[in-house]
């Protein structure tokens, strides 16, 4: 049987948003929690990206808006990746990084976000954006246990991010408007009913 073979390059191209986007990730997690937060198991999908990673105890909300906000302004500078093939030895010593317990062969696939500067340098076979750029934005939806000892994020880019967000945006305005507030005054607005609701009990 004769067959046409063809790329979805929407599902293509959020899967290239979610790859490259691991990569920020882990980068900030190495500058904000220390060398020792290493890959322990990642999934990279169309919908969304997750992330395992060594740590030995929740993150705090501010560890996570620093996160987040680091890996969105590494998209917003628009760095360009540089991908090469090399020696494994080569990329060792130049200080790529490389997955505990993972096998590679004497040539290995080295993608480096901004080569000039590098920001990460790992040693990847998956497919990735050319310019940080088109990932779009990052948005962090769960951060929890995976294991003892291993932290899981859970996160969407692009589209992704924009869908979150519109939902919660959309939330906020019907939650708004049930209170009687603005959305800005939202939080004090519950409280003062939260107030009522104990006085009157």
């Amino acid at each position: 049987d004769q067959v046409i073979v063809r790329i979805d390059k929407e599902r293509r191209m959020s899967t290239m948003r979610n790859h490259t986007a691991t990569h920020l990730l882990h980068a900030q997690l190495h500058r904000i929690l220390g060398d020792h937060a290493r890959q322990a198991g990642s999934l990279v999908a169309p919908d969304k990206l997750r992330f395992d990673f060594t740590h030995p105890e929740g993150l705090t909300v501010a560890q996570l808006d620093e996160i987040e906000a680091g890996v969105n302004k590494e998209i917003l500078a628009a760095h360009s990746l540089s991908i090469k093939e090399k020696s494994l030895q080569q990329a060792m010593e130049e200080g790529a990084t490389a997955l505990f317990g993972e096998k590679y062969g004497q040539t290995v696939r080295t993608v480096t976000i901004d080569a000039e500067h590098p920001i990460s340098y790992e040693l990847c076979g998956g497919t990735h954006v050319e310019n940080t750029g088109e990932i779009g934005s990052f948005l962090i939806i769960s951060e929890g246990s995976a294991a003892a000892g291993i932290r899981r994020i859970e996160a969407v880019t692009g589209k992704g991010a924009y869908e979150v967000t519109h939902h919660r945006n959309q939330i906020l305005r019907r939650a708004s408007r049930a209170a009687g507030s603005s959305v800005e005054e939202l939080v004090e607005k519950v409280g003062l009913m939260q107030d009522e609701i104990d006085s009157l009990k």
